[in-house]
């Protein structure tokens, strides 16, 4: 398929039937994943994760949140991306883990890794699809566990570059929130499996749930303000290219309802809850998958311990929660030749070395040695899920596997 080809197959989503959406129970998307896009050229299928705050209870007794655009009931092959609103109690919870996905043939070394965090839920608290609530006749709608992934977001045809992403404005920055056995199906497709680090946070269940509302608190912030700039940005474009004889042509009222829909975050006291506006873009080096989900498991943990929950840790050696900052060789490297990428590779060598973390193997011994990961033989204690080996999930395929964690 050609460029200009591929031009020609893009939909863009009305805002609305993006409205629609956003205010139907369900939150129902179809999509398919490299023709549709939102209002800016970016894929539809990566919109990142959303609190619902109206219908979100979460301090209450039996406290829960709703999210909408989980991934759910996609088909790869076909490559359609089906986006749904699910009920998730933020009781529960099993285990957590940190998740490493090497490439295809290569292992937990490889330098370049994609990083996740997975929860693992209770049976009588598993999530669930808010689509099917209220079917009938042996319907199942629940699920076990719940991944969420720090990812660049790009227009369709637009593959993600380790170069090119070292300048932090070639990719939006999106948190992607799947079903498990969604994410391990796609996985698998791509003869990947996970390596899972099982996560040990101060507090027991109170720490998992706190890891749980940190990430969607950040990941929904940095959505919400994406999503409103991209509309911003693309307004004046959409409306002069709708064509002329549109039965239903858009209207800058439904526009600003949109927007004003989506600005309906919450505020914080603590700043690490929120990315400042740099801070909300993909970077190679400083803000990627890796660096992203440690942070996040860093700033639930501090939070823990300033409500004096510190058991399991050893203190002096927790880490800050801060991300690093990019650097200008970044920007030039990424737009630099071989030659320029060459003469850069010591200062790559050099900011690696200061910061350990942007190399995805690196971090699980890191928080290992902090008490946050359990260990075996003191190394991280790692299953590693396959589709022919260890898997994710019981024979019914019903239940997550608990391959019986060793003590910390």
């Amino acid at each position: 398929m050609t460029a200009s080809e591929s031009k020609k197959d893009i939909r863009v989503l009305s805002p609305r039937d993006l409205l629609a959406t956003a205010e139907s129970d369900t939150g129902l998307l179809r999509l398919r994943t490299s023709r549709d896009v939102l209002p800016g050229g970016y894929m539809a299928a990566m919109a990142p994760v959303l609190v619902d705050w109206k219908t979100s209870r979460i301090s209450d007794e039996d406290p829960f949140v709703i999210l909408r655009n989980v991934n759910y009931g996609g088909n790869p092959i076909e490559r359609t991306t089906v986006l749904q609103a699910i009920r998730v109690p933020l009781a529960g919870i099993r285990f957590a883990e940190f998740i490493l996905v090497p490439p295809r043939r290569l292992g937990l070394h490889s330098p370049v890794q994609h990083a996740q965090l997975r929860f693992v839920f209770q049976p009588e608290h598993h999530p669930t699809l808010l689509s099917l609530s209220g079917a009938r006749a042996g319907t199942d709608s629940r699920f076990p566990d719940l991944v969420l992934s720090w990812e660049s977001w790009s227009p369709p045809h637009v593959h993600y570059n380790f170069i090119k992403g070292m300048d932090s404005s070639a990719y939006r920055l999106t948190l992607r929130a799947y079903a498990g056995p969604q994410r391990f199906l796609e996985e698998v497709l791509h003869g990947r499996g996970w390596y899972a680090f099982r996560l040990s946070l101060p507090g027991g269940g109170t720490g998992l749930v706190e890891l749980l509302k940190v990430v969607l608190a950040l990941g929904d912030g940095v959505g919400r303000h994406t999503l409103c700039r991209m509309l911003e940005e693309g307004e004046e474009d959409w409306l002069a290219q709708t064509p002329a004889d549109m039965t239903d042509p858009p209207s800058r009222r439904l526009w600003q309802l949109l927007k004003d829909h989506i600005r309906q975050t919450r505020e914080y006291d603590d700043p690490h809850l929120q990315f400042a506006s740099e801070e909300e873009t993909y970077n190679t080096m400083v803000h990627s998958c890796a660096t992203l989900a440690r942070y996040t498991i860093l700033v639930a943990t501090h939070r823990l311990v300033n409500r004096g929950l510190t058991d399991g840790l050893d203190l002096d050696r927790l880490p800050e929660a801060v991300l690093g900052q990019p650097e200008a060789w970044m920007r030039e490297a990424a737009h630099a030749k071989l030659g320029g990428i060459l003469m850069r590779g010591p200062l790559a060598m050099a900011y690696a070395m200061r910061h350990p973390e942007t190399l995805p193997e690196k971090i699980p011994g890191q928080l290992a040695k902090t008490g946050l990961i359990v260990r075996r033989d003191r190394k991280p204690w790692k299953v590693h899920y396959t589709h022919q080996g260890t898997r994710p999930y019981d024979a019914s395929g019903s239940r997550a596997v608990d391959v019986g964690a060793p003590e910390a």
